[in-house]
């Protein structure tokens, strides 16, 4: 395997953790032991835009969404994967 191929491999995997958390964020705290953080900062820097990935933070860390929105917490969070998809580049 070439080094470009375990490159996208990599950002397969995290894009893959980011839509397992964003599908499961409606039932369950993700926010902890899945290694979303890492996922986002490892395509955080295969991006030149940085708004998308700020968005995804600000909503798993909002404490005003714990519990009483998960619907808020999925929409707000399914718009930021969705501009994570479009921003990164993809070797």
């Amino acid at each position: 395997m070439t080094r470009k191929d375990l490159e996208r491999s990599r950002v397969e995997r995290c894009l893959a953790g980011l839509e397992d958390a964003v599908s499961r964020c409606r039932q369950e705290d993700v926010r902890y032991g899945t290694g979303l953080y890492a996922a986002l900062s490892f395509l955080e820097m295969k991006a030149d835009e940085k708004w998308p990935f700020e968005q995804f933070r600000k909503a798993l860390e909002d404490p005003g969404m714990d519990g009483t929105k998960p619907e808020a917490r999925w929409q707000v969070l399914n718009a930021s994967l969705n501009g994570i998809k479009r921003v990164i580049r993809r070797p």
